[in-house]
Parts: structure tokens; sequence; C-alpha cells
């Protein structure tokens, strides 16, 4: 049975690419912490991949769709979007971190959490100023 989220904000879900280098290990613990703080909830991508009915409807029910990916093959992304989804995509690239030498840290976990929270609140803002026609300037 699907499930919304329960506390009256917007659903997020994460989907990090989990790959076996550094990269795919940052997006991991990086959707596990924003998840502990509150902020979307890591959710498992190999269920939406292997089509499992229950992962497909909690996902479609979700407000916001994050795929996490760690290098440009781009593996969340893909697979959501193989399914049939549209995810806003994160890409560690533009955060900084290249595949080999993004060492996994307190300090590059913390850094890529505030580049996924600023990325998504920041076209959050983009969207709703697009919606009433722009920005007024006094």
């Amino acid at each position: 049975m699907a499930e919304k989220c329960c506390c009256g904000g917007p659903t997020i879900l994460l989907f990090p690419c989990g790959g076996g280098s550094d990269v795919g290990e940052l997006t991991d613990r990086a959707a596990r912490k924003l998840t502990k703080e509150g902020w979307g909830r890591i959710y498992c991508l190999a269920g939406v991949g292997a089509h499992i009915e229950n992962f497909l409807e909690n996902t479609k029910l979700a407000d916001r769709i994050i795929a996490i990916d760690g290098c440009p093959s781009a593996c969340a992304s893909k697979t959501l979007s193989h399914v049939g989804f549209k995810p806003r995509v994160i890409l560690l690239k533009k955060a900084g971190f290249m595949k080999g030498s993004s060492p996994v840290n307190e300090e590059n976990i913390s850094k890529l959490c505030d580049f996924i929270r600023n990325s998504v609140e920041g076209e959050d803002r983009e969207k709703k100023l697009n919606e009433k026609g722009g920005c007024c300037k006094y």
C-alpha cells in the first residue's frame, strides 16, 4: 500500500546512486543525513528499478523526486527516467566532487547536504517567481 508523508509537508524522496566509489558513498551518506534531519527521505532505487509496485506507487505520490548522481554514468537519474519518472537531478561534479578524489568524511557529507538543499530550494524559489510573473523590484 502506498503511503503519503504524515508530517503535513511536501514529500521529498531522495534516490542516491549508492555506487561503489567514493562519490557513490557520499550520495548515500548525504541522503541518510538529510533523512535524519527531516529534509526528505532516502528511498530504494533498486526497488523502483525492479518495478516493485509498492515502491513505484510511493514514488508516484512524492511531491519531489531527487536523484543524486555521484558520477557521469548518472545511474540514479537514468534508472528513475527508465521507469517513467522525471527526477530533479543533483550531480556531485557540480558541487566540486570528483570520482576517485572525494574523501568520505563529515565535512564533505555536510557540504553535499548543503548543496542538495540549496539546489532544490533555489529551484523552488525560482519556480514560484516565474509562476507569479517574476520578481517585483522597487
